[in-house]
């Protein structure tokens, strides 16, 4: 091993017992004193209670924080069924996470996993198309129906309300702008961004120069930080910007002068964006988002990344933009989008895939409840009442 460039990689898996978990830790110690990269395979209860046991501990008393903190390999994981090669940081952020795996959100995460196992169908609002592999290794397990997207034919124009805070209007400002010059930016209903992150954006909009709509929470940051843009900076981009507490995304993107949309890669927003034809520039900040950007970005190529789990900086932010709204990389990025529309209008014709699904699943159900009923029949009436 001493002439291999490579660290030799151990991989401890102790047995989930007090008196043999306390051995292996002590023997990747030792292992890892010798120059070894260690893979300690720890049952989630028994570290928990390893740290809790300790008097006055804190987070620093874990010993395996600071490793998960410095790790930087970058394997490619190419052994997920159904899930093509991708990298650590493309996964979603439960999955990556170095932070307290007891919190409400991960519980609840993980809650739902584990509830989904038991469940008679799964839909999912996506394109049998675009997910092919993903849904048919997930159906070897259980019946998965793609349906989506969920919006019918013709949503654009629809009047229903969804929305759970007021809206402004933008399509008169939009109106006075060229087609396809304006960048929309939207982060979402509930994630955060940092001041940091929100300051190094506004500058980058600012040095782009192009026209944008901006819809900032007034929580963005969070619920007590509601200072967060630049001294100015909404004087500086009077005419060419546009910042709102909220709006409606689909009257929006779905507007002949919109030709960008800067989103944090929520699913909803996506699937929008490829039905109004609107390429992407991904700043995924939570959950599912940073698988999401990968679709986007490495599988569809309908979209740019914006950073790569880095500091944001108002120089890249300027370059992307440009790069997303105007140039041969603009043009590639809207055939693509446009190709990818087809398929998901495709799917919602009469014989299209999610149309099919969504039918298949009516009728399924229909049988499940058909087969409980009679279940319930014998079990009350007795066999002469069965199926009469």
């Amino acid at each position: 091993m001493e002439n291999n460039h490579q660290k030799p990689h151990a991989i401890l898996f102790p047995y989930p017992l007090q008196g043999h978990v306390i051995p292996f830790v002590h023997l990747a110690i030792k292992l890892a004193s010798k120059g070894f990269i260690i893979t300690f395979v720890n049952t989630q209860s028994v570290h928990h209670n390893i740290i809790k046991s300790q008097p006055n501990s804190t987070k620093e008393d874990d010993i395996f924080a600071e490793a998960r903190k410095s790790d930087k390999r970058e394997d490619t994981i190419d052994y997920i069924p159904g899930v093509r090669a991708i990298e650590p940081k493309d996964l979603m952020s439960y999955l990556q996470a170095t932070d307290d795996l007891s919190t409400v959100v991960y519980r609840i995460i993980f809650n739902a996993f584990e509830d989904v196992k038991r469940a008679d169908f799964v839909v999912c609002n996506t394109v049998q198309e675009l997910e092919s592999e993903t849904i048919l290794a997930l159906q070897e397990k259980q019946p998965i129906y793609a349906i989506g997207p969920l919006f019918p034919v013709g949503f654009t124009n629809n009047t229903v309300p969804t929305s759970m805070w007021s809206e402004s209007d933008c399509t008169k400002w939009l109106s006075t702008k060229p087609q396809g010059s304006v960048l929309y930016v939207s982060f979402g209903s509930y994630a955060h961004v940092s001041k940091q992150g929100i300051v190094e954006i506004a500058y980058g909009l600012l040095v782009s120069g192009v026209s944008f709509i901006w819809a900032v929470r007034p929580d963005i940051v969070s619920s007590d930080e509601t200072d967060f843009l630049p001294v100015g900076f909404e004087d500086e981009t009077k005419g060419r910007g546009l910042i709102v507490p909220w709006c409606r995304q689909m009257d929006v993107i779905s507007h002949p002068t919109v030709g960008g949309f800067l989103t944090h890669c929520g699913w909803n927003s996506i699937l929008e964006s490829i039905w109004c034809s609107v390429p992407l520039l991904c700043f995924p900040l939570l959950t599912d988002q940073f698988t999401n950007r990968k679709l986007v970005v490495d599988d569809w190529r309908i979209g740019l990344n914006l950073c790569d789990m880095r500091s944001i900086t108002r120089e890249e932010v300027a370059r992307k933009i440009n790069r997303l709204m105007s140039g041969k990389l603009a043009d590639e990025l809207r055939t693509n989008i446009e190709e990818l529309k087809k398929v998901l209008l495709n799917s919602l014709t009469t014989h299209g895939s999610s149309e099919n699904n969504f039918n298949q699943f009516i009728n399924d159900v229909k049988i499940k409840i058909r087969k409980k009923l009679g279940t319930v029949t014998l079990k009350h009436n007795g066999p002469s009442f069965n199926n009469a």
